[in-house]
C-alpha cells in the first residue's frame, strides 16, 4: 500500500497487523448480531434477554475500555493486549454450551472484553504511529468492515452447509488465535512503539471542551451503530417477515456499504476540516435513520440501509481524529473515553428489545432517530466550537 510507505519497517509491520485484527473486530462484532436469532431459534429466549445479550457484550467493551488502560501500565502493552483478546474465544465457545441464560451473558460479556481492549490498543497504536491520520483511521475502520460483511455469511454457511451455527463460533475462535500469535510479533510499548508511556498522567483532559464533545458524539453514534448491527438481521426478519437469507443479506449490505463508504471517507477526508466532515456524515445518517424507520416500504428500507451504511462509515473514525490531540497527549484519555461513550450501546440495544418486548420491534427500533438527531445537533455546537478554535490560533 503506497500510503504506508511513510513508515518504516516495524511500523509498517504493526499497522498491517493491525488491519488483520480489526478485520477480526469487525466479524466479532456482526458475529454478535447474527448469532442472536439462532440462538432465540434454538434457545427459544425472549426479545427482552436477546437486547441483553447485545448489551452484555457491550458491556463488556464498555468495562474494557477503561481496564485496559490500567493493564497496559502494570503487564505492559503487549502481554495485555494479547491475554484480553483471547477473552474472545472463551466468550465464543461459552455461547454454544447452552441457552442457560447466566451462561449466554457471561459469553456476550467475554467477547465484549475482547472486542473493547483489542479496539482500544489496536486505535492507540495506530493513532499514535500515525499522528491522528484520518487516511489510516479510515483505512483500518476498512478492514473492520470487511469483517462484518463476512461475519453473516460464516454464520449462515454454518448453519445451512454445516448444519450448526455453532461451527462459526469455532472457526472465528481459530482466526483470533492467529491474530494473538501475530500480535507477539510486533515491536510495540518498551520494546518498540512507545504507545501511550510518555503521556501525560491526570485527567485534565477531562475540562477540554473538544474532548466532551467528541465524548458525547461517540456516544451516540456507538450507540446506533451496535443498536443497527445487532437488531438489523431480527428486524427484517420479524419485523418484514423476510427470511433468515434475506435478514443476513441485509446485514452483509449494510456492511458492504459502509466498506465502500470507509474508502470513499479515506479519499475525501482531507478535503475539508474534520468537524465538518462529522457534520456532513451525520446529516446523511439522519436523513437515512428517518427514512429506515418509516416503514414505507421494504425497498425503502433497502435503500435506507446503504444510506445508513454510507454515512456511518466514516464517523467512528472522525470522532476518533477529532479528539486524536487529547488522546496522544495524556495516558488515561482514550481509555476514558470509550469507557463513557461505551454507555451508549449498553442503553440504546436495552431500550429497543424492552420496548419491542412490549410493542413491537417496530416501535423498538424507532429510539434511534432520537439518538441520530442528538448526533446531529452535538456536530454542530463541534463544528462552531472548531471555528471558534481556529480563529483564536489565528489571532495569536
Amino acid at each position: 500500500m503506497v500510503i504506508l510507505e511513510k513508515l518504516n519497517r516495524d511500523e509498517r509491520f504493526i499497522v498491517r497487523g493491525e488491519f488483520y485484527i480489526f478485520f477480526l473486530l469487525g466479524v466479532y462484532t456482526l458475529m454478535v448480531g447474527a448469532l442472536v436469532p439462532q440462538i432465540r431459534t434454538e434457545y427459544s429466549i425472549s426479545y427482552e434477554l436477546s437486547g441483553l445479550l447485545i448489551s452484555a457484550c457491550s458491556v463488556g467493551i464498555l468495562s474494557m475500555n477503561v481496564i485496559s488502560s490500567y493493564t497496559a501500565i502494570w503487564l505492559g502493552l503487549k502481554r495485555a493486549y494479547m491475554i484480553q483478546h483471547a477473552l474472545v474465544i472463551v466468550g465464543l465457545v461459552v455461547v454454544t454450551i447452552s441457552g442457560e441464560p447466566a451462561l449466554l451473558l457471561i459469553g456476550m460479556v467475554f467477547i465484549g472484553f475482547a472486542r473493547g481492549s483489542s479496539s482500544n490498543y489496536s486505535n492507540q497504536i495506530v493513532n499514535d504511529i500515525t499522528k491522528s491520520n484520518l487516511k489510516f483511521m479510515n483505512l483500518m475502520a476498512a478492514f473492520f468492515a470487511i469483517g462484518a460483511c463476512v461475519a453473516p455469511f460464516v454464520t449462515v454457511l454454518a448453519a445451512d452447509t454445516a448444519g450448526n451455527w455453532r461451527y462459526a463460533c469455532y472457526g472465528v475462535s481459530v482466526a483470533g488465535a492467529a491474530g494473538i500469535l501475530l500480535t507477539q510479533f510486533m515491536k510495540i510499548g518498551k520494546e518498540g512503539i512507545p504507545t501511550g508511556v510518555e503521556k501525560r498522567g491526570g485527567y485534565a483532559f477531562f475540562r477540554r471542551k473538544k474532548y466532551l464533545v467528541s465524548l458525547a458524539a461517540m456516544f451516540c453514534y456507538s450507540g446506533i451503530e451496535i443498536s443497527i448491527v445487532g437488531w438489523l438481521v431480527t428486524f427484517f426478519m420479524e419485523a418484514q417477515n423476510t427470511t433468515t437469507q434475506f435478514a443476513s443479506n441485509m446485514a452483509t449490505l449494510l456492511w458492504a456499504s459502509i466498506l465502500a463508504g470507509r474508502i470513499i471517507c479515506s479519499l475525501l477526508s482531507n478535503r475539508t476540516t474534520t468537524a465538518r466532515f462529522i457534520l456532513y456524515l451525520s446529516i446523511g445518517m439522519a436523513v437515512f435513520m428517518a427514512l429506515f424507520i418509516s416503514n414505507i416500504n421494504l425497498t425503502v428500507q433497502i435503500a435506507a440501509t446503504i444510506g445508513l451504511g454510507l454515512f456511518m462509515s466514516g464517523t467512528y473514525s472522525a470522532i476518533c481524529a477529532n479528539a486524536g490531540p487529547i488522546f496522544s497527549e495524556f495516558k488515561l484519555a482514550f481509555g476514558f473515553f470509550f469507557m463513557l461513550s461505551g454507555l451508549g450501546p449498553v442503553i440504546l440495544p436495552s431500550i429497543i428489545g424492552f420496548i419491542s418486548e412490549r410493542r413491537d420491534i417496530q416501535s423498538g427500533i424507532s429510539i434511534l432517530a432520537v439518538a441520530a438527531a442528538a448526533l446531529l445537533v452535538i456536530s454542530v455546537f463541534n463544528m462552531r466550537l472548531d471555528k471558534r478554535e481556529h480563529s483564536s490560533q489565528n489571532e495569536k
